[in-house]
């Protein structure tokens, strides 16, 4: 089998960022009392990522105008 290429890994600072967006929706959306499908979520963090959206401002930007993706309102 042959290596995958370096660039398809997170560093430890890349991690740090999705890991801080995460946060930053899971909060979001308990302050919005929905509910969150944490592996959309984290897969859409990480797409977003790694298409380019490396900039942590305009990351979280992108997940919360995608949020209909990864929550459900609440009853």
């Amino acid at each position: 089998m042959l290596p995958a290429p370096q660039s398809q890994f997170l560093g430890p600072e890349d991690r740090a960022i999705c890991q801080r967006v995460v946060d930053q929706i899971t909060a979001d959306a308990k302050w919005y009392s929905t509910s969150i499908d944490g592996q959309i979520l984290a897969s859409t963090v990480l797409t977003l990522f790694q298409s380019g959206v490396a900039n942590e401002t305009n990351l979280l930007a992108h997940v919360r105008a995608r949020r209909h993706d990864f929550t459900k309102q609440a009853d």
